[in-house]
């Protein structure tokens, strides 16, 4: 048995040892103080405490068998007191016997007050291992939960950055190739574009939440570089107060979501591409038409949508609205506040 296993049980025996004496003392007011009775009473009340304590301890721990405190509280509780009621009627039963053979006294005929005080004890030493295991069960719910939600942004912030388009580094260095043919300085600017990205990826994780400020400077990188390569066939235009800059957003969604539209639609002197960011609300929305193009087996995903959607669960009660009614591809995000 470990130190701490019996630190605890000896703690719980000297409070045992305190109930037990104040109790006995309690009982023998109306009664003789000569010392063979007033040992009789504390023994009697001591072992009534061992046996109701220790015994509803055991039981529970059988009853967390059955069902848990977490999984099924309403179960557990009425199984609980169904078990301890029927463990304590029987352990009296059992004392009762015992003290008449051992010392000679029948705890239900000589003493009523000893039978209401155990009826008592019963009920306050089930009351206090059922609220102990509440008060253990909910901040051991609450602890996992917290864990969860930091395991689960974690992973999906590695996710994130496993999963920024491999097609876009490639796509960009064929951009820079040819800007340093023909712009030097232009590709010196995009470089440091270029870095600014994925700086700001790497640094990702770092944070839960953004303010749209800070995510729109991120984008105006990712924009900058995008507008190189498709120049006038690709346009984002951005109509955002202060007040909706000033609230937050999870990092890096809205340049998911910019790539989603590049990913998917066609980008042609024809059709370019036009994606308007604006608030709606207590939302920020990311429209574009749609233009929808071919894509190759495996590439027709919605993982940046769903790895968005799963982000949001875990930060806010309003879900993400996706509209497609066939003309236009609207995503609507919750706007964020931090307390």
């Amino acid at each position: 048995m470990s130190k701490q296993k019996l630190k605890k049980i000896g703690k719980e025996l000297l409070l045992i040892f305190l109930l037990s004496s104040i109790m006995a003392y309690l009982m023998g007011m109306n009664y003789p103080q000569e010392w063979e009775y007033a040992w009789k009473r504390f023994l009697i009340t001591y072992i009534i405490w061992l046996v109701m304590w220790f015994g509803n301890a055991y039981v529970s721990h059988l009853m967390d068998k059955v069902y848990t405190w977490l999984k099924d509280p309403g179960k557990r509780l009425a199984l609980g007191i169904f078990a301890s009621a029927v463990y304590s009627v029987l352990a009296m039963l059992a004392l009762k016997k015992i003290f008449v053979m051992a010392i000679g006294i029948n705890i239900t005929d000589n003493s009523p007050v000893i039978l209401t005080l155990t009826a008592g004890i019963s009920v306050l030493v089930i009351s206090a291992m059922y609220l102990k295991q509440f008060l253990y069960a909910w901040r051991t719910l609450a602890l996992q939960e917290v864990q969860m939600k930091s395991e689960v942004l974690t992973a999906n912030f590695e996710m994130l950055k496993s999963q920024v388009n491999p097609h876009f580094m490639f796509n960009s260095l064929n951009t820079l190739t040819s800007l340093i043919y023909q712009n030097q300085d232009l590709a010196a600017k995009y470089v440091g574009q270029l870095s600014n990205v994925y700086r700001s990826v790497l640094a990702s994780g770092k944070n839960k939440v953004v303010t749209v400020e800070e995510e729109l400077k991120t984008l105006d990188s990712y924009i900058f570089l995008q507008s190189i390569r498709f120049e006038d066939r690709f346009h984002v235009e951005i109509e955002l107060s202060n007040n909706s800059k000033n609230k937050y957003i999870p990092p890096m969604v809205l340049q998911m979501l910019i790539e989603n539209c590049i990913k998917h639609n066609e980008i042609t002197e024809d059709n370019p591409l036009v994606i308007s960011v604006f608030a709606e609300g207590e939302m920020i929305c990311v429209k574009n038409k749609i233009a929808q193009k071919q894509v190759l087996p495996g590439d027709n995903s919605n993982i940046g949508l769903t790895n968005i959607k799963a982000r949001y669960q875990l930060l806010s009660d309003t879900p993400v609205i996706i509209v497609d009614d066939g003309n236009e591809f609207i995503v609507k995000l919750p706007l964020l506040t931090v307390e």
